[in-house]
């Protein structure tokens, strides 16, 4: 791993935990970043959204919690629940806010990088990953999981 890669994964992080301190209204807690080989996960009580990363920093960004998490969220955001296919859509929609000013954040230290259309997911396993970091956030009862997958 290059420096120039490190350096990039580090603006990624600082820049995912400032972008959390400003979209998501509720107090949290940051776990210690996790270095992992590969990441499974299937739990149909949790869902993501899996947004690609492209150019500068190849990879992938997944944003993973309970539902009850993302309803919480969507109710401190705009004052109201959210269920069903609504719930899903503020999902994928949180992912790409998320992700949006994740980009425009690392673009302010001078990397280009685009995101992919969110996506929904219910499992995923990450296995081909150079490098992969879990970063927890501890909400109250919840918990918000953000990997980080660069190739």
């Amino acid at each position: 791993m290059t420096l120039a890669t490190t350096q990039h994964i580090t603006n990624l992080l600082n820049g995912a935990i400032e972008v959390i301190k400003t979209v998501v209204p509720m107090e949290y807690e940051m776990g210690k970043p996790q270095s992992e080989i590969k990441f499974e996960h299937k739990d149909p009580q949790q869902a993501g959204v899996i947004i690609g990363l492209e150019k500068e920093i190849n990879g992938s960004l997944l944003f993973l919690a309970s539902k009850t998490f993302f309803g919480e969220c969507g109710n401190q955001m705009y004052g109201m629940p959210f269920e069903g296919e609504m719930l899903d859509s503020f999902i994928g929609e949180l992912g790409n806010i998320l992700a949006g000013n994740i980009a425009t954040q690392l673009a302010s230290a001078d990397i280009t990088v685009d995101i992919t259309t969110p996506r929904m997911v219910n499992e995923v396993s990450i296995t081909d990953a150079a490098k992969l970091i879990l970063l927890p956030l501890k909400f109250d009862t919840e918990e918000l999981t953000i990997v980080f997958a660069i190739y």
